[in-house]
């Protein structure tokens, strides 16, 4: 896998594959898309990756969720949001 120290890592191996190491520091992202096709899944993983594997801090911010379903559903994937706060 090619690695660019100058790129934010996702913590999502495939995707920084697929960004050529990660995100471009200092740049903004919008995810658009149809309702469940993961928008809130993709962000909720980029926020735990990062907190767990590389201690950064992170924020969401949402119009659309109640925070009792951001926590049920990430622990669906086995991340304990709440452990995180």
């Amino acid at each position: 896998m090619y690695s660019n120290p100058e790129r934010v890592k996702t913590g999502i191996d495939k995707l920084d594959e697929m960004l050529a190491g990660g995100l471009i520091p200092g740049t903004t992202i919008l995810l658009q898309g149809a309702p469940g096709v993961g928008k809130t899944t993709l962000g909720l993983q980029y926020l735990y990756e990062g907190a767990t594997r590389y201690n950064e801090p992170g924020l969401l911010i949402t119009f659309e969720e109640f925070p009792a379903s951001l926590y049920r559903d990430a622990q669906s994937y086995g991340w304990d949001l709440r452990e995180l706060e």
